[in-house]
């Protein structure tokens, strides 16, 4: 099931696209040790394309279609899967967490250009049974350049699935939902305290 990211628009997509170009420029494009000769040879250009208009499903797809992911040599799961089951979920793996890291990425720097200084945490996505500490983070307000920062650093394995420190996939960040103010026609954006 794909993430509801409400904010997945040309404007964020535009800063998305610049925290890849960033990334390149600096040489800290993170490529997964799980692509293929192929996909590492690709995966700049895949990813770029799901950045510019697609979702992380259509990521899968194309790194799926392009077998940029190498099947596991061996994996660890609650039961028995096999090789296709385990080289399916490396793929899902891959692309939801890079392509949420680069929303959120995004979503932070447009928040900065608009003067928000937080985002409030909720699901994007139901979430299984025992994940109640997960959801106590649900409605928390987080610091756009903390979180802008733990983004952009290096991960030794795979990146977080968006949210640092968080292990449910399920959980993202919007703006903060703020009444609008009308004085003399014009309109202002305030922000409130509460979720």
């Amino acid at each position: 099931m794909s993430l509801d990211l409400p904010h997945l628009d040309a404007r964020t997509r535009q800063f998305m696209l610049a925290e890849l170009d960033a990334d390149v420029a600096a040489g800290t494009l993170y490529y997964s040790p799980q692509l293929s000769e192929s996909g590492a040879q690709r995966y700049r250009a895949l990813l770029q394309a799901a950045l510019e208009s697609g979702t992380e499903d259509s990521f899968v797809g194309a790194l799926t279609h392009h077998e940029a992911i190498s099947p596991p040599n061996r994996w660890q799961h609650a039961k028995e899967v096999g090789p296709v089951e385990a080289l399916a979920d490396a793929t899902f793996r891959l692309a939801e967490r890079e392509f949420h890291r680069f929303y959120i990425r995004g979503l932070c720097c447009r928040a900065l250009t608009q003067g928000v200084d937080h985002l409030v945490i909720y699901r994007a996505r139901p979430s299984d049974l025992g994940r109640s500490s997960a959801d106590s983070m649900i409605g928390l307000r987080i610091s756009v350049t903390s979180l802008l920062e733990d983004l952009r650093g290096a991960f030794r394995s795979l990146p977080p699935h968006g949210l640092p420190q968080c292990r449910d996939p399920g959980l993202s960040v919007r703006f903060p939902v703020d009444p609008v103010v009308t004085r003399d026609d014009t309109k202002v954006a305030t922000r409130s305290a509460t979720k």
